[in-house]
């Protein structure tokens, strides 16, 4: 009987088989918005899950679990003095964060104040629950991303054409914010993860970037 070939190991840093590591190009960046990423415990284990590269890649973004007995939820990175924080979710009454939204929220600051994001880590289901259920995040006021490129994390299925990965969602939260050339360098890394990933699950014929994902336009204004 012929042996089963060997799977190979997998990154603990991107997700990747190693051969197809991509940590060497993982940035480092700062954003006027502090960002909070509120992620189920089932997904703190996945090796597709996203919203851990925002951490990584995004400097002081923080990372708080929901769903566990023990230890309950710290909502803890939400309660800050100096930031007023807003929950990411397409709700019918979200702000649509486009100029005039955007513009809005900031008018509303209070002195030495700047913008906040929870960000939602799970699947359409779970961040719906968690939008409603999850202490602190419940009462944030919700906002919601512009119309903009179908998500290109085709390794889990969206149940939404709304729907984006975390690190997806925190790109372009970071490119409204700060400028779509200081959120470049993230959506490229991404682009290469996602890449390399749909090819390791026999969804692209090589881990090459598709050449239609580099016409992926960010959201807000160029600095």
């Amino acid at each position: 009987m012929p042996q089963r070939k060997k799977r190979a190991g997998r990154c603990t840093g991107c997700g990747l088989h190693l051969p197809l590591c991509v940590c060497d190009r993982f940035v480092s960046l700062r954003s006027q918005a502090a960002l909070v990423v509120v992620r189920h415990i089932r997904e703190r284990l996945k090796p597709t899950n996203t919203g851990r590269w925002l951490a990584q890649m995004v400097q002081d973004t923080a990372i708080t679990h929901y769903g566990q007995r023990e230890p309950p939820f710290d909502p803890t990175p939400l309660r800050r003095d100096d930031v007023r924080f807003c929950v990411l979710y397409p709700r019918e009454d979200a702000t649509v964060l486009d100029a005039e939204g955007l513009a809005r929220l900031r008018a509303e600051l209070a002195p030495g104040q700047r913008l906040g994001f929870a960000l939602l880590d799970g699947t359409w289901h779970q961040c719906s629950r968690m939008s409603r259920r999850v202490p602190v995040v419940q009462d944030l006021p919700c906002v919601a991303l512009p119309p903009g490129p179908p998500s290109r994390w085709g390794v889990r299925t969206q149940h939404d054409e709304r729907g984006l990965s975390t690190f997806e969602a925190g790109v372009r939260l970071v490119s409204l914010v700060d400028g779509p050339q200081h959120a470049a360098p993230l959506q490229a890394v991404f682009h290469e993860i996602a890449a390399r990933m749909m090819f390791m699950k026999g969804k692209l014929p090589t881990p090459e970037v598709p050449e239609a994902w580099r016409l992926d336009r960010l959201p807000g204004v160029a600095a």
